[in-house]
């Protein structure tokens, strides 16, 4: 079998045809036969049934797990990127803070492989026949059924089998496939063939699937029922064109179907455009994009009741960009480096009109910003952050109680230093069982009380829940804990509107005056870390700082397990945050902008505040019913800011900003 691979060989990755002349190359594998390969035709294989509480014996002609996935992963993949699965609640989860470089080599873990690539399109229709929804004896007579229907299309396909009884269908293609056009098939055939889960199709950024030979979250591998041969020619020889028109030709009444449910499934649209006080276009302010929006741009996913066809959606994308204040190169970046896979699908060409793409691209901006230039913005009030020395505002509103005497800022800061220099020592064993999230808690409060110059704040914990990425039940946890240890003191009790007053300690005991203080600047939790988690922020902080340079050295100075700072170090080298060099290992804060959007941080960030919101509109209007002295001062603001609850101010170029720039405003 290893010289059948050998002479067979596996494609690498090409330039794509949807390219225009000197742009990025994108993931094309070759897939012309070579000359001495001649399978003959290839014939349906046959049923394969399971039997009943046995494992799954399979031809020996398919090869071994891991000749199965050097062949077929990265001939069906969309992109050269593997996602490794995690456990979660009972199964596996294949996130983008997991996923490295797809190679020939069988991960160890479960491994599926993204479908659509960082342009939005697809070059294999990935069809999954869910046995947990029905059942293996339900999902095989149905792929009976299904293969049937696409040989009698025209369609050459590959099948394989999970251990549970699952089965996956791939259908390979000549030309690419758009997201919206490739969603729209799998989603007909989902209404034909009803044991076919369509969720890996419906989204460019998380559409991912185990191909053959990847291993199985019970046991085992998903194993080919084709044999490797024909898989081989499959890949190959993929279907041409008119076999995707005969599909559609085919699947006309469900498709019709689908698109009805489409516009039938939202009765109120979401606002697509974000509006602010003055045109950020005008002001030369720039302004993060909505959810809705963003969605369209990330995933390729819009409202079919509002927007008729791809082309609206694409346009209602470019004018929220342009009346944000963006720039056409903040968009083009966007599409080229794969970050807004979804609208990338939304401009994808055949080969004769790709060096028309960035020429429709451009039309398409300018065509935004004379709209905008002639429907400004509705006027709402506008809020921008403060400068740092302003005075501290809780994002639960109102203003920090005046501390009652002027503190010396110098002295303030050499407090603060000392005080954050002591946590660094204790931390690994002063807080026993509270979890590595009020670590940073105490980041955030150190860095903000940088930013004000005192070390007393006046935060709800709502506001500290946004900027430590946690919930704010844990956040008021974490607070009682380090009071109790002596980390700060209760100053003065919340009341109305104004939060608890607090201030940093140093607790009895401490040899304070002996430690040095840290080199480098302390930073709360980054966005980008909410998504890669607490360990690899904390491995990022220590490489950063200079406290460490080798896996050994991180392990004794966070106190943390050895296989969960491995583990940290190769999520942060996948996402170019750590490199590897016989010198040790060394951080690059300059990807962490990046990364935060790649992961979808920002959504996640704008859904949180906005629920806090929420929180805060309904307090206050409890306080305007019980206390009329606090009514009297609650401004329009305090129940509802059009900026703060739907949208928020996304990080700049800076890699150092951190959430508690909101804590500070």
């Amino acid at each position: 079998m290893d010289g059948q691979m050998a002479s067979l060989g596996v494609p690498a990755c090409g330039v794509s045809p949807l390219e225009s002349a000197g742009a990025p190359a994108r993931y094309a594998p070759d897939r012309a036969a070579p000359a001495t390969l001649d399978l003959g035709p290839v014939v349906p294989p046959p049923a394969f049934v399971q039997p009943a509480g046995l494992q799954v014996v399979v031809d020996p002609a398919t090869g071994s797990a891991a000749e199965q996935w050097a062949a077929t992963a990265r001939m069906l993949a969309g992109t050269a990127r593997v996602r490794l699965g995690r456990p979660r609640r009972g199964g596996i989860e294949y996130t983008l803070r997991d996923e490295c470089k797809l190679t020939d080599r069988l991960p160890a873990k479960p491994a599926a492989v993204r479908i659509y690539g960082d342009d939005g399109t697809c070059s294999t229709i990935c069809l999954d026949l869910d046995s947990t929804r029905v059942g293996a004896d339900a999902v095989t007579r149905e792929a009976k059924q299904l293969t049937k229907w696409l040989f009698e299309c025209g369609a050459r396909i590959i099948e394989d089998v999970s251990p549970n009884g699952g089965r996956h269908i791939y259908i390979p293609l000549t030309e690419r496939l758009r997201l919206t056009e490739a969603r729209e098939i799998v989603d007909a055939l989902a209404l034909r063939f009803p044991t076919i889960d369509a969720a890996p199709h419906r989204s460019a950024r998380s559409g991912c699937i185990r191909t053959p030979g990847s291993r199985h979250k019970s046991g085992g591998h998903q194993q080919l029922v084709t044999t490797l041969a024909a898989a081989i020619d499959v890949l190959h020889r993929p279907n041409p064109v008119d076999v995707v028109q005969a599909l559609r030709i085919r699947l006309a009444p469900q498709i019709a179907v689908r698109r009805a449910q489409q516009v039938a499934a939202i009765a109120t649209p979401a606002p697509e455009i974000p509006t602010a006080g003055d045109d950020a276009a005008r002001t030369g302010a720039v302004r993060a994009l909505s959810l809705a929006i963003t969605r369209i741009a990330r995933e390729g996913i819009y409202d079919a009741n509002r927007y008729g066809s791809p082309s609206e959606a694409r346009m209602a994308v470019m004018t929220a960009a342009a009346r944000a204040g963006w720039r056409l190169a903040d968009v083009v970046v966007r599409l080229e480096d794969g970050r807004w896979p979804g609208l990338a699908g939304m401009y994808a060409t055949n080969r004769p009109q790709a060096a028309k793409r960035r020429e429709r691209i451009a039309a398409d901006w300018h065509n935004a910003r004379t709209f905008v230039a002639r429907t400004p913005a509705q006027a709402v009030h506008s809020h921008v952050l403060s400068s740092n020395t302003s005075r501290l505002k809780s994002l639960a509103g109102g203003v920090r109680p005046s501390i009652s005497y002027a503190p010396d800022v110098q002295a303030e800061h050499q407090f603060i230093r000392t005080w954050t220099a002591a946590l660094l020592a204790y931390e690994t064993h002063r807080f026993p069982g509270a979890g590595l999230k009020i670590r940073w808690l105490t980041r955030a409060l150190a860095e903000a009380g940088h930013k004000s110059g005192s070390r007393y704040f006046s935060f709800g914990t709502r506001a500290l829940a946004v900027a430590t990425g946690s919930d704010h039940t844990t956040v008021a946890a974490q607070l009682k804990i380090l009071t109790e240890l002596g980390w700060i003191d209760l100053i003065e009790s919340a009341h109305g509107r104004d939060a608890d007053t607090y201030g940093l300690t140093l607790p009895e005991g401490t040899q304070a005056a002996d430690l040095r203080w840290h080199t480098g600047t302390i930073h709360a939790l980054r966005p980008a870390f909410r998504e890669l988690g607490d360990v690899a922020a904390l491995v990022f902080e220590a490489l950063e700082l200079q406290r460490a340079t080798t896996i050994t050295e991180l392990v004794t100075v966070l106190g943390c397990a050895r296989s969960s700072v491995t583990d940290a170090v190769d999520t942060l080298s996948a996402h170019n945050l750590v490199h590897r060099s016989p010198a040790g290992l060394t951080v690059h804060p300059e990807n962490l902008a990046r990364v935060a959007e790649d992961l979808g941080v920002t959504e996640a960030i704008a859904q949180q505040l906005k629920t806090y919101a929420t929180h805060r509109r309904i307090w206050h209007a409890w306080l305007a019913r019980h206390d009329q002295d606090l009514a009297d001062v609650i401004a329009e603001r305090d129940v509802y800011d059009a900026e703060m609850n739907e949208y928020w101010l996304p990080p700049p170029d800076d890699p150092m900003w951190t959430l508690t720039e909101l804590l500070v405003a």
